[in-house]
């Protein structure tokens, strides 16, 4: 049982601590680094309870695919600091700080009296993996042709985005960093 706590603790302690530098992190590069930390450390809770497929999953796809979509846009739209601040976000941070510890209240309640899925209750058998292949060709196809469809058309989006005519030629190329970077300035 001490080693079952162990890899919770740890597990929880990274999984938050890099939530954390999510939010924190002025740099949204670093940001976006520490949102993959979340992943992966997600990945390692879904392997903790013996979700392999779920575990794999959350690696190949969330870990690895979105981020690096994520990482191209936020590159690619060089998103830096702005020199003023709006007025509207200027307390953003205490009221999304109050806003996250009414949630945990509320969910610390919520637990404390409705109880959780041990009590009595049992959870839900898991899918094998060749019944959730079957799920997701059959029931449900069309969900996940549709986000199939919505990260290729945001690939579509960035490289539209990218895309710059040359003064001299009128010709069309993608441009590079340098380039965006210099534009940005």
């Amino acid at each position: 049982m001490g080693a079952d706590i162990l890899v919770y603790a740890v597990l929880y302690a990274v999984t938050v601590g890099a939530a954390l530098g999510v939010l924190l992190n002025k740099d949204t590069v670093k940001s976006a680094m520490c949102l993959v930390l979340v992943m992966i450390a997600l990945a390692g809770h879904y392997l903790y309870l013996g979700q392999e497929f779920v575990f794999a999953i959350q690696i190949i796809v969330y870990a690895g695919a979105i981020m690096v979509l994520f990482l191209f846009a936020i590159m690619l739209l060089n998103m830096r600091e702005r020199e003023v601040t709006p007025w509207y976000l200027r307390n953003s941070r205490f009221v999304g700080g109050a806003f996250a510890l009414a949630f945990f209240i509320l969910l610390a309640v919520g637990i404390n009296t409705f109880g959780t899925i041990g009590e009595g209750r049992s959870p839900a058998p898991a899918p094998s993996i060749p019944e959730l292949a079957t799920l997701l060709t059959t029931k449900y196809s069309l969900p996940f042709l549709l986000t199939s469809v919505l990260l290729l058309v945001a690939v579509i989006g960035a490289v539209v985005m990218g895309r710059r005519t040359d003064p001299e030629t009128g010709e069309d190329y993608l441009a590079d960093e340098g380039e965006l970077l210099q534009e940005s300035l």
